[in-house]
C-alpha cells in the first residue's frame, strides 16, 4: 500500500463530529495510509486525540453550525420546522462543500454518514456531478449505513416518514458503494432499496486500538483525576477517598521500602453504562433493574446470608432526558448501590470502560438493523456486557458466550444478581470477577481491531485505485460477510 497514489476523501456528518465515533475511525484509518481528508460536520464535542496530530498536514476540519428554528414551530407546525430545517441544513452542507473547492484537491471519495438521509445524499450525489463536469473527475459517493434513516422520524404510517423512505430508497442506488454496520442491514438493502450486492460491503465496528484493558497504574490515574467529581456528586463515598494513597478503585501500598499502585481489596464492583438519554434508549429499565437487586440484596442480609461489595455504576453521555433521570436517581434508596452520571474527555471514556466489571447497553435500533457500537468499545477494553435485545444483536452479542441479552427489567436483575453477586468472588491474581464474567473475557479476547478490519473491508470500497469519469456509473466491490 506503500506505493498508492494518494487520494483526497471528503467525509461528511450531518451531526456533531465529536460524536460519531465510526467516522472519526474512518478519517484516522484513511490518514494513517497518508491520504488527505476533508471532515466536514456540526461544531461540538472534540475529535478523537489521534486524528488532532495530522491537522497540520493532512487532516481539514470543515465545522458548522446549522440554522435550528424555533422549537416552539417543532410542537405546534411540524411540517414548517421540517421545511426551515432542510433549508438551514442544506445552506450550511453547501457551503461547507464550496470551502473544500476552495482549499483542497479535488477529492477522490466523498464519504458520507446516512443517517440523516436529506438532504446529505442529494447534496452529495450533486456535488460529485459537479466535480465530475468541472474537474472532468468523478469523485466516487460511498454511503456508510449506520442506520435506515427514514425510521428516524419515528411513526411508520406518517406521510413524512412514507415521504423519506421513498427519497432514500431512490437516491441510495445512486451511490458507487455502500459500508453496512451488519449483514442484516445489508441484505435489507439489497431486498428493499434494489442495491446490488456487489456494491455492498459489510464493515462491522471493532474498537480501535485504544480500547483496551485499564493498567492499574492508569486507573489510579483516572479516579485521582475523577474522584472530585465522584465526591461532589455522591459524598458518601468520600470515606473510601480520604487518604491521599487510595483512590476508590486503587491505593498505593509500601513493602520492603518499594512502592506499589495496587487494585483496593474492597473496591466496589463497578458498571459502566453509555446512553445518549433519549426516548429511545429506555434508561428506566437499568434503574428498576437496581432496585430489585438491591432488594435482594436486603432480604440476604436480613437472613443472615452474604456481606456483598458495593456496587457503584457510572453512566456517561449527554441528552435531552439526562436531568429527568438524575432526578429519578436521587429519590431512589438504594443502600448498596451507587448511580453517577458523567460527562467524560474523550481520552478518559475507554479508560473508565477498562476498570469496569461490567457493561450495560440499552441500545434500541429504530430500524433493528444497526448494533451498538458501545458494545464494541466495552469489548475491546475485554468488558462483558449485558445487552437489550432487539433485531440483529445476535450478530455482535452471543448470549452465555461473550455477554447476556435481556428483554426486560426482571431478567436484568436476575443476570445483574447472578454474575455480580453469587459468581462475584475476584482472582487473586488480577482481582477480576470470576464465574461467567471470566468465560465471557475469554471469549472477547482476540476479536480483530478496527485497523485490521478497516483494511480488509473498506480500504478498496473508499480508495480504490480506479477513476469515473462525470457519465460512469458502475459497481466495484463484491459483498463481503465477514
Amino acid at each position: 500500500m506503500a506505493s498508492e497514489k494518494k487520494k483526497h476523501v471528503v467525509i461528511i456528518v450531518l451531526g456533531d463530529i465529536g460524536r460519531s465515533p465510526r467516522m472519526n475511525y474512518h478519517a484516522l484509518s484513511i490518514l494513517q495510509h497518508g491520504h488527505r481528508v476533508s471532515l466536514i460536520g456540526y461544531r461540538g464535542e472534540d475529535i478523537l486525540p489521534q486524528l488532532k496530530a495530522y491537522e497540520s498536514t493532512l487532516l481539514e476540519s470543515i465545522l458548522f453550525s446549522p440554522y435550528s428554528p424555533p422549537k416552539m414551530l417543532r410542537r405546534y407546525f411540524l411540517p414548517l420546522y421540517y421545511i426551515l430545517r432542510l433549508f438551514g441544513l442544506t445552506f450550511g452542507l453547501c457551503h461547507a462543500l464550496a470551502k473544500v473547492q476552495q482549499r483542497c484537491s479535488s477529492p477522490d471519495t466523498i464519504l458520507v454518514q446516512n443517517p440523516p438521509t436529506l438532504p446529505l445524499l442529494f447534496i452529495s450525489y450533486i456535488f460529485c456531478i459537479y466535480q465530475g463536469i468541472i474537474f472532468q473527475k468523478r469523485p466516487k459517493l460511498v454511503i456508510d449505513w449506520h442506520n435506515l434513516g427514514f425510521t428516524m422520524f419515528g411513526r411508520p404510517k406518517s406521510v413524512i416518514t412514507k415521504m423519506a423512505k421513498l427519497f432514500e430508497k431512490h437516491m441510495a442506488p445512486l451511490a458507487n458503494g455502500h459500508l453496512c454496520v451488519s449483514e442484516s442491514m445489508a441484505q435489507w438493502l439489497v431486498t428493499n432499496f434494489g442495491i446490488k450486492q456487489e456494491t455492498i460491503s459489510v464493515l462491522y465496528d471493532r474498537p480501535p486500538e485504544f480500547f483496551q484493558p485499564t493498567s492499574v497504574e492508569a486507573m489510579h490515574h483516572l479516579m485521582n483525576k475523577l474522584q472530585t467529581t465522584i465526591v461532589e456528586k455522591c459524598p458518601r463515598l468520600e470515606p473510601q477517598t480520604q487518604k491521599p494513597n487510595k483512590t476508590i478503585l486503587t491505593e498505593i501500598v509500601t513493602s520492603n521500602g518499594k512502592s506499589d499502585i495496587v487494585q483496593r481489596k474492597d473496591r466496589p464492583i463497578l458498571i459502566v453504562s453509555s446512553t445518549s438519554w433519549t426516548p429511545d434508549e429506555d434508561f428506566s429499565i437499568l434503574l428498576n433493574a437496581l432496585v430489585a437487586l438491591q432488594k435482594n440484596i436486603n432480604n440476604e442480609g436480613n437472613n443472615g446470608g452474604t456481606t456483598y461489595p458495593h456496587i457503584l455504576v457510572i453512566v456517561t453521555g449527554k441528552g435531552p432526558e439526562k436531568e429527568m433521570y438524575e432526578n429519578m436517581i436521587l429519590h431512589l434508596n438504594l443502600k448498596h448501590i451507587t448511580i453517577l452520571t458523567m460527562w467524560l474527555e474523550t481520552c478518559d471514556y475507554p479508560k473508565l470502560l477498562g476498570c469496569a466489571d461490567l457493561g450495560i447497553s440499552l441500545h434500541v435500533s429504530t430500524s433493528g438493523l444497526d448494533l451498538p457500537m458501545k458494545v464494541l468499545d466495552m469489548f475491546g477494553c475485554e468488558v462483558p456486557v449485558c445487552a437489550y435485545n432487539f433485531g440483529c444483536l445476535g450478530e455482535l452479542v452471543k448470549d452465555g458466550e461473550n455477554g447476556r441479552v435481556f428483554s426486560s427489567e426482571v431478567e436484568l436483575a436476575q443476570q445483574l444478581r447472578h454474575l455480580l453477586l453469587s459468581d462475584g468472588k475476584r482472582s487473586q491474581d488480577d482481582n477480576k470477577i470470576m464465574g461467567d464474567l471470566e468465560k465471557f473475557r475469554n471469549n472477547i479476547r482476540g476479536m480483530t481491531s478496527w485497523k485490521e478490519n478497516w483494511i480488509e473491508y473498506a480500504h478498496d470500497m473508499i480508495l480504490c485505485t480506479d477513476t469515473r469519469d462525470a457519465g460512469q456509473h458502475s459497481s466495484f466491490m463484491q459483498i463481503k460477510i465477514q
